[in-house]
């Protein structure tokens, strides 16, 4: 892996947003009845001893928890472990190189792209060429960093803004997803992509988890609001509580009014079996968090996490589960988890 496990839990703890902790324990301390010093002492306990971070320690719902209900959750430290037995180093760049990726899985992404490692600045004028909008993009960039939305009409000179992306390590651009009408209506500001879990194991690749991260408001970005979080069954409703960073439950969305229970979502059960065949594609990357967007033209492929975040897929108040992501992860690999030494 990139970092220690060790350099990893210093930066987590010396990251921590206090005002965002002191809620969280607000919160903690309304529902449980135990005092707020009590619970900053357990938080740092049960970091030292598991590398549960404050807010895994509030969506775990570890104030109520038993040891041995504690043992079935990914943390930080046992997370990093379980990924750098079954995650091989050295493939880890058909996922982490996007260039690479859009190559790899050019079937599921259903859109067009252009690689200007390699493409010249002809190459670049006739793909911005009858186009809207196009994404260009660090094929090495995470969290949604070097990332940036182009408008083609706006485009007087494309041979300088080839320069300028590939200044810029922008080398790789993307045509624009369209969003489905299904998702639209719960907020159309932005391409909402849904987090499917896969853990290949004896040949086969099985999904084990999946979330959709929503945006509340206007806002074109996802991660910088205080945004929704939900699950899908096969059938494409959502069979868990739409809750916000803070476990509030909502019934409808607050901006479109948009009521949960009557979302459906076309291409669910396909998108699921797009993901297991991508999955045993790459054996050698076992656990792959795959981000998937739903499209005019039905579920297509963002983009392949090798290190996806893991906080959304045990937060309890999704549907009340007192078992965490750890046992859903030992429920694939059976005898073969007494191989990682958490």
């Amino acid at each position: 892996m990139a970092v220690s496990v060790h350099k990893w839990l210093l930066n987590k703890f010396r990251d921590i947003n206090h005002s965002r902790m002191d809620k969280h324990i607000d919160i903690i301390a309304k529902n449980s009845g135990k005092s707020k010093a009590y619970i900053k002492f357990d938080i740092i306990r049960n970091f030292l001893i598991r590398g549960t971070g404050y807010t895994d320690y509030f969506r775990c719902d570890f104030i109520n928890l038993s040891a041995k209900e504690k043992k079935t959750f990914v943390t930080a430290k046992t997370f990093y472990k379980i990924l750098e037995y079954l995650n091989d180093e050295e493939y880890i760049v058909l996922l982490r190189d996007k260039l690479v990726f859009d190559e790899l899985f050019k079937k599921y992404l259903k859109r067009d792209f252009i690689n200007l490692r390699t493409g010249s600045k002809e190459d670049f004028k006739k793909f911005l060429d009858g186009r809207e909008t196009v994404f260009a993009k660090d094929p090495t960039g995470e969290g949604g960093h070097g990332i940036s939305k182009i408008t083609v009409a706006d485009v007087k000179d494309s041979n300088k803004l080839y320069d300028e992306l590939k200044a810029n390590g922008q080398l790789l651009v993307e045509e624009a997803i369209v969003q489905s009408d299904d998702l639209n209506e719960i907020n159309p500001c932005v391409v909402n992509s849904w987090r499917v879990v896969t853990l290949y194991k004896d040949g086969k690749a099985h999904i084990i988890n999946n979330a959709l991260r929503i945006n509340q408001d206007e806002s074109n970005v996802i991660g910088c609001t205080n945004d929704l979080y939900l699950s899908f069954d096969a059938d494409g409703r959502i069979d868990s509580n739409v809750i916000d960073d803070y476990g509030n439950v909502y019934d409808k969305h607050p901006m479109t009014g948009k009521k949960f229970s009557e979302v459906k979502i076309a291409g669910v059960r396909e998108a699921l079996d797009m993901v297991v065949e991508a999955a045993e594609k790459i054996p050698q990357v076992r656990y792959i968090g795959w981000d998937i967007a739903f499209s005019k033209n039905g579920p297509v492929m963002v983009e392949g996490n090798e290190y996806p975040g893991y906080g959304l897929l045990q937060f309890y108040k999704l549907k009340g589960k007192r078992t965490g992501h750890l046992k859903e992860i030992a429920d694939v690999l059976g005898d073969e988890m007494n191989n990682i030494k958490l």
